[in-house]
């Protein structure tokens, strides 16, 4: 599939959102004050145990705005989902609705499993009869250069009932790259590019 022809049939799965109407990151009041990850988590994990699962999302927060996109189908593949981000980052600039980048938080579930031995190379984590479920929450700050991830293990009963959530690792940060958080990386690119072009 050429990146046109993907483009294409993606378009309609970036949705902008007024996040005053639907979503509770950021209240009038609090318009000069920046979105913190802690805020992400906390609405992450409510969603979670209101609706048993959390559709990807993308909130991005400019200058004078916050908005929200939801990712309804995200496709199989890495390769396949950095090229969604990018074109997604695009459209984002495109849009109008969001001015200078100041930072971005995805949140979506997933699977992890430890790596050892008799593992098969090549194993999918979704493959793992070991694996682990989790809840994945990842933040870029543009202005610092610093990027976040905490990632929690959704913790379920003997009847698939989400009960509750287990931090996994200690909160990620650094001021460096030595976090990969490769689907924001693709998204500030594709912002980026496409907010140069718009405005130069």
């Amino acid at each position: 599939m050429t990146f046109s022809s993907y483009a294409k049939i993606t378009r309609s799965r970036w949705r902008v959102i007024n996040t005053s109407n639907s979503f509770d990151y950021m209240s009038p009041e609090r318009d000069q004050n920046h979105i913190s990850i802690e805020e992400i988590v906390s609405n992450a994990k409510e969603i979670m145990l209101r609706d048993g699962n959390h559709v990807p999302i993308v909130i991005v927060e400019g200058n004078k705005s916050v908005v929200a996109g939801q990712i309804p189908d995200m496709p199989p593949t890495h390769g396949e989902r950095v090229e969604l981000m990018r074109f997604l980052g695009q459209a984002a600039a495109k849009s109008g609705r969001v001015d200078q980048l100041q930072q971005v938080f995805m949140v979506s579930e997933g699977w992890i499993s430890e790596t050892n031995e008799d593992k098969p190379t090549g194993m999918r984590p979704s493959e793992d009869p070991n694996r682990k479920e989790v809840l994945i929450i990842s933040a870029m700050k543009m202005e610092e250069g610093k990027k976040q991830m905490k990632i929690f293990e959704i913790m379920r009963d003997g009847t698939g009932q989400m009960v509750g959530f287990e931090e996994l690792l200690p909160d990620i940060q650094k001021k460096d790259e030595s976090i990969e958080i490769p689907l924001l990386d693709a998204f500030v690119q594709g912002f980026q590019t496409a907010f140069r072009t718009k405005y130069n």
